[in-house]
């Protein structure tokens, strides 16, 4: 993911030295494999204390003792941040910000002592009133605050953490524009909204109204009309470019405001946290239900996951994958990622949180910020098929816990080079789909004729390793009877309606099956009879079937041990198919590769079905992408 020379200086996070990576990745490993000795140290025993082994080991056992799932998962928050530091190693690169998130979190459970904060070295949203004041600082857009305790104004406590007064910061109109996507207001909306931020703000505001309704009489806002079929991010682009102030709100579907939307705690937050570039507060829409609209967003093996919720908080906000909510955002970062052209609304921001998540930018929620909506943001199919179509999708789960599914079609999605696509990626699921047809349709030839036939090779790794195709291959492989050659090669009626059809390659020994986008092969079994004669002979009538995709499917007597000899060494690990990626001669002498593990480098790394996103080994990544144990 080299970072183009002219986009150098957009992100704070861009950095030319390439060992930096290399540095974060030794870092993590020694996280990961610390020694006995530091273990100990971590937990607070030093070398040489004089505590026995036995005792130590007692204090290791103890310690380890809380929750194996507990250990587990702090692991996992290693490996992910391990695996991605590891693919991008040696390259000119964004940092993401979220990694160092996890790694402090993993840091703070094994630790808590190592993020002790005194007032000597005071992080916190607000200081105490016996603490000094902050220095001046030019760089603050707003003063800092102070906290003066819980009983400061009980017990409605709305005040507590109030803004300490200060003069060395600018006028709050030179820091904040409001825009107000007014698409489908009417008159009155834009105007009561505009009046009840001129009663706590005198700040730009832009408002992007119908061309229909006339409000020529609003002299305190700046006007922006479109018509009906104006396309919505051409012209938040365009407002965006023209705002001269540092922090923007996009206040998209206010309904009220007052003093419970503190601006001024948002652009405090975007101040202090420097890796942070959006911040909103909560929302609370006109039947009086509030929600802080934080959510968590991952994208795998051409699926989306959104949930509301959150991992880490800092200065009493959320760190957020995307946010539901009005939010104030840095200016230049929208001028710097504008809009995508022709979504929907409720798409156009989803489709831009997930691009800013890419950049390795954070954003957050000040859940003590409350805005006023109309309603909460909701998303039909129609919505979601546009983020579907622009990121590859086949699956989405939504916030608000529905699925919607979408055929290859549908998103632009094609199986049409199957052997292009395994070279950087997973195979969509469709493609995959496609595949496992195919085989249904032969296999089902092969038992209505009574021919014995199973799985071979990656054929029937697969079938072990993932119950199903792996999908990293591009062709199935059958062995059969050769006896039964004649009558397999008569499958062309069975096989009409997949477009597929038979082709010789050898005689009564290797046939190929030829399909739209993908082959099958079936070789004549040289023995003469499958490996059901290795089965104890009460068995030779009863083949081995495993779970496929959801259907039984015959494979080797013994499919496990057919795997291990014929793929040979680490044979449960994964790597790139041997067509895509070169093999050494130690490789072949191994069974298939020197290496198991190693996926070739992302064609587009910014995928999320890059193949090298995955490790390589274990099968619930790939079949079960979001599941955190």
């Amino acid at each position: 993911m080299s970072a183009a020379s002219s986009n150098k200086n957009k992100c704070p996070y861009m950095y030319k030295k390439q060992f930096m990576i290399a540095i974060v990745a030794g870092v993590v490993i020694l996280l990961i494999s610390a020694s006995r000795s530091q273990f100990l140290e971590t937990i607070g025993i030093p070398r040489g204390s004089g505590v026995t082994d036995d005792e130590n080991n007692g204090l290791v056992s103890r310690h380890c003792s809380l929750a194996v799932e507990h250990r587990r998962r702090l692991a996992a928050s290693l490996v992910e941040v391990q695996r991605e530091i590891h693919r991008l190693a040696g390259k000119q690169t964004i940092i993401d910000a979220k990694w160092s998130l996890k790694i402090a979190a993993v840091a703070e459970e094994l630790d808590p002592r190592l993020l002790l904060v005194t007032k000597a070295n005071w992080d916190y949203s607000a200081r105490l009133p016996d603490m000094p004041a902050l220095a001046p600082n030019k760089d603050r857009h707003v003063c800092p605050e102070v906290y003066h305790g819980p009983m400061y104004d009980a017990p409605y406590n709305q005040h507590g953490m109030d803004p300490e007064s200060c003069t060395y910061v600018p006028k709050f109109n030179k820091v904040l524009t409001v825009v107000l996507p007014a698409f489908k207001w009417s008159t009155h909306e834009i105007s009561f909204v505009t009046s009840q931020i001129r009663n706590v703000h005198d700040i730009p505001i832009i408002a992007i109204v119908p061309s229909v309704i006339d409000i020529e009489n609003m002299t305190n806002i700046t006007i922006q009309k479109a018509s009906e079929n104006s396309d919505e991010a051409k012209i938040l682009n365009s407002v965006v470019g023209s705002i001269k102030t540092p922090y923007v709100l996009m206040g998209t579907d206010l309904a009220h405001f007052s003093n419970q939307s503190s601006l001024e705690r948002l652009v405090r937050v975007l101040d202090e946290v420097k890796e942070v570039k959006i911040v909103a507060g909560a929302a609370r829409d006109i039947s009086g239900h509030w929600t802080h609209g934080c959510l968590q967003m991952k994208m795998a093996n051409y699926q989306a996951f959104y949930t509301t919720g959150y991992y880490h908080s800092k200065y009493e906000c959320m760190y957020c994958d995307d946010i539901l909510t009005p939010f104030v955002a840095s200016v230049q970062l929208m001028k710097d990622m504008p809009f995508t052209k022709n979504l929907s609304s409720a798409a156009m921001y989803r489709d831009w949180f997930a691009h800013v998540r890419s950049t390795g930018h954070l954003s957050m929620v000040c859940p003590d910020v409350m805005f006023f909506v109309n309603n909460h943001t909701s998303m039909n199919q129609s919505d979601w098929l546009m983020i579907a179509k622009k990121w590859s999708l086949e699956k989405i789960l939504s916030f608000d816990d529905k699925v919607y599914n979408f055929s290859c079609d549908s998103v632009g999605i094609s199986c049409k080079n199957p052997l292009s696509i395994i070279r950087s990626y997973l195979l969509p699921p469709c493609c995959i789909a496609e595949m496992e047809k195919y085989l249904s349709y032969l296999t089902s030839y092969g038992l209505k004729h009574n021919l014995s036939h199973e799985l071979q090779a990656g054929s029937a790794l697969g079938a072990v390793k993932m119950g199903g195709y792996l999908p990293w291959d591009y062709d199935t492989d059958i062995v059969f009877e050769c006896q039964d050659y004649p009558t397999w090669l008569k499958a062309n009626t069975e096989l009409k309606p997949t477009g597929c059809r038979t082709e010789v390659n050898q005689k009564y020994k290797y046939i190929t099956v030829n399909c739209p986008h993908f082959f099958l092969e079936l070789y004549c079994h040289h023995y003469n009879a499958t490996s059901r004669i290795y089965l104890p002979k009460e068995y030779h009538n009863i083949p081995t079937t495993i779970n496929y995709s959801g259907r039984d499917v015959i494979v080797s007597s013994n499919p496990g041990l057919h795997a291990r000899n014929r793929m040979g060494i680490d044979s449960l690990k994964h790597a790139a198919h041997w067509r895509t990626l070169k093999v050494s001669s130690v490789g072949k002498a191994k069974g298939g590769y020197e290496n198991p593990g190693v996926w070739n480098k992302c064609k587009n790394p910014k995928h999320h079905s890059c193949l090298d996103r995955h490790p390589g080994d274990g099968n619930l990544p790939f079949l079960q992408p979001f599941i955190i144990l």
